[in-house]
């Protein structure tokens, strides 16, 4: 979903990739403060991708004429399970999840804290972010079971190996999770600038 021109409704997509568990199903659920994704221990609970419309969202400056974009969340399963070099999802579903990500706007890449960043998805992050050609948010999660000392080296191993900023969220505590949208909000407020 592209934005459009000419007072045409736009539309902005947001994909949430990241390995099994990783809590993105939570994320997103504490993004829209309530329960969107299933939730489970289990690995693979979500296998096909979950499209939620978040609602209008005003980002332009004009308090007459704001400028509005329709917002969607896609949460897609996990694609790789811990080092497994093969992904867990095949066929039509694994399709289906790459053609959400060609069309996404943004990619929000999730971190599970406790795991930290696996190799399979450091490849598959840089091969997204030089073959699509799209910003990336990289978020460290589960980051409420992480002491200080062990935030900073993660923080420091995952910005060296990613080259991104990246930012650190709980679905439990609701830690970062402004910080998240609000970083969502200005990248698509540079996309709109780069398409005038």
């Amino acid at each position: 979903m592209t934005m459009e021109e000419g007072g045409r409704r736009k539309g902005f997509k947001v994909v949430m990739i990241g390995p099994e568990n990783s809590g993105k199903s939570a994320l997103v659920n504490a993004i829209f403060g309530r329960n969107i994704s299933r939730v489970s221990e289990v690995g693979g609970t979500t296998k096909n991708p979950i499209k939620k419309f978040w609602g209008r969202l005003k980002y332009g400056r004009s308090k007459r004429r704001p400028k509005m974009v329709d917002l969607i969340f896609v949460d897609l399963g996990g694609l790789f399970a811990g080092e497994k070099k093969s992904p867990v999802m095949v066929g039509k579903v694994l399709e289906r999840t790459y053609r959400e990500i060609e069309d996404a706007n943004l990619i929000i890449h999730v971190i599970d804290g406790e795991r930290g960043l696996l190799k399979s998805f450091e490849k598959l992050h840089h091969n997204l972010k030089f073959r699509c050609q799209k910003p990336i948010i990289v978020v460290v999660n589960k980051c409420d079971l992480l002491d200080d000392t062990r935030r900073e080296e993660l923080r420091r191993y995952v910005e060296d190996r990613l080259r991104n900023r990246c930012i650190f969220t709980s679905a439990l505590t609701y830690e970062g999770i402004p910080e998240l949208i609000g970083a969502i909000i200005h990248i698509l407020k540079n996309i709109d600038v780069k398409r005038r």
